[in-house]
């Protein structure tokens, strides 16, 4: 009688091969997966940035209309929804101060201006509490504060 010899330890390698091979292959879509969805938000995230500072900016444009006629009222400019898919809030605040003299007993008044823009790509006005639990919502702020006296900016 002849001993038979043993084979079938290449077919148990192989199997522990593709195994090892696809969960590194899922590992890496994974990792693809995570690292382009921190990508999409950081893109979102700086688009909301600029919609922001257009919101200061847009405001800085119409700051003696907005401001001394609506303090503390929050404008929503719907003009950015349609360009950039972005909501934007923009409020303004006044506040006068009397700081020296300008000529002999006539007081300095100054005036500052303070401006809060906020953009968000939510569902509603900025800041959207109902849209935060969304993985893809983002939102910025920006302020800005300008100081006049009479019709000239601030020293």
């Amino acid at each position: 009688m002849r001993a038979r010899r043993q084979s079938g330890f290449a077919y148990i390698a192989a199997v522990v091969l593709l195994v090892v091979v696809a969960g590194l292959a899922v590992a890496l879509a994974r990792l693809t997966g995570t690292q382009q969805a921190t990508v999409d938000q950081a893109l979102l995230g700086a688009r909301a940035a600029l919609a922001a500072r257009g919101g200061i900016e847009w405001a800085y444009a119409n700051l003696a209309g907005n401001c001394a006629a609506g303090a503390g009222k929050t404008t929503q400019l719907n003009d950015f929804l349609a360009d950039s898919g972005f909501r934007v809030s923009v409020t303004c605040s006044v506040t006068g101060y009397n700081e020296g003299e300008a000529s002999e007993g006539v007081p300095l008044q100054k005036q500052i201006y303070r401006i809060q823009a906020v953009a968000c790509n939510g569902g509603g006005a900025c800041p959207d509490a109902d849209a935060v639990a969304r993985p893809d919502y983002v939102e910025r702020a920006r302020v800005a504060t300008i100081c006049t006296a009479g019709s000239a900016f601030c020293n």
